[in-house]
């Protein structure tokens, strides 16, 4: 009886370590995820090169609509 709960014990605690971890690792790849999509928007003429925007307007050089872009990290 002694060693059916010993084996237990461990087989329990070597699952919930794993699970921990498993959890820790997927809410850091969560947050890392979200930090990395920033909007910008961007002239599709590109008057400026590649210069974004934080905000939606129209270009200063040309004023067509900027257009939305995801920024590159």
């Amino acid at each position: 009886m002694k060693k059916v709960v010993l084996i237990s014990a461990i087989i329990f605690g070597t699952f919930g370590a794993f699970a921990q971890h498993d959890h820790a690792q997927a809410k850091q790849e969560k947050k890392a995820g979200k930090s990395e999509k920033k909007e910008a928007y961007q002239c599709p003429m590109k008057c400026e090169g590649d210069k974004t925007y934080a905000k939606k307007g129209k270009c200063p050089a040309c004023t067509m609509d900027l257009k939305l872009v995801v920024a590159k990290k």
